[in-house]
Parts: C-alpha cells; structure tokens; sequence
C-alpha cells in the first residue's frame, strides 16, 4: 500500500513540475537611437512575437467537456489583452538590459509612448 501511495506522489510530482509552453514566442528586438533637434538622445525599441493560431481540433469526433473548455480557454496573441500586457512589461524590461548594454542614457530615461501593432510593441522615449 505504501508504495502505491509513494507511486502516486510522484507521479503528481512530475505532474505539477511540467512547465507550461510561454503564451508568445518573441522573434525580435529591434533598437534605435537619435537625437532630436535641440539634441536630446531619443529611442525606439521594438519587440515582435511569433504568430501563433489557435490549437487546431478534429472535428471527426466528439469533444469531452475538458477539451471543449480547454479550446474554448485558449488565448491567442491577436485577441488578448491579457497576453499583450505582459509582452509590453516584458519589452520594458528588455529595454532597460538594452539601454544598460549600450551605455545609452547615463541617468534615467521615461518611456513617452507606447505603440501596438498587430505581433509587435514599440515603446519610444528620451533620456534625462
């Protein structure tokens, strides 16, 4: 009996210690550097994801409960709000290992604006 008990636990173990697949795959990053006219360091950093469809189904043969409700469940880049706030904190992120790798802005930097397109985040700033 024990060792069904200490079966079980392990598998459950293993179970729970399987990492989730990321909700989007980035493919790019992308910096850019200026001066504007009264010769302030701009910048623009672009962070682009991988498309990704929704899981597809086969529709020869029923669906369980579960499955319908994981399908149902499932988020996809393009429609969620949720997914495209995360890139965006994640991008900030990036940008700030990017601004310290070149040596950009040797105090603080704002982010002035934030821009989306379809798979991508650009956010634009100045240092000061």
């Amino acid at each position: 009996m024990k060792k069904i008990a200490w079966l079980l636990v392990a598998l459950l173990a293993g179970c729970a210690s399987q990492e989730e697949a990321p909700p989007f795959e980035i493919n790019n990053k992308q910096f850019y550097e200026k001066n504007d006219d009264q010769g302030n360091k701009i910048f623009a950093y672009v962070v682009s994801v991988k498309a990704q469809g929704r899981r597809p189904i086969n529709l020869d043969k029923p669906m369980t409960r579960s499955q319908f409700k994981d399908f149902a469940e499932q988020e996809v880049f393009e429609e969620s709000s949720n997914l495209k706030l995360m890139l965006e904190d994640q991008a900030v992120e990036l940008l700030n290992e990017e601004l310290k790798e070149r040596q950009y802005c040797d105090d603080k930097h704002v982010i002035d604006e934030v821009l989306w397109r379809d798979l991508s985040v650009q956010l634009r700033g100045r240092c000061l």
